[in-house]
């Protein structure tokens, strides 16, 4: 059975009362942000280097399964 529960006619105004103004919130994450560490220009480059070389790795490696399976599928089904 469905449990009946009694509206609480408060609670949509505490949640209303619970919002966070737009320009306050704005300002808090500028804040934040000015309290993180950023990457030097060179470790970012690096880092960049690092993420395309290891994509293309990637992408070779899953051309060659593909090309495996496509292979070992056309052998085996046609």
């Amino acid at each position: 059975m469905a449990r009946v529960t009694a509206r609480n006619p408060r609670s949509a105004t505490s949640r209303i009362a619970n919002r966070v103004n737009p320009v306050e919130f704005l300002q808090e994450t500028v804040s934040e942000l000015r309290k993180s560490t950023w990457p030097s220009r060179d470790e970012t480059a690096r880092l960049t280097v690092v993420v395309i070389v290891l994509s293309i790795v990637a992408a070779f490696f899953l051309g060659g399964l593909d090309q495996i399976f496509e292979q070992t599928f056309s052998r085996f089904v046609l």
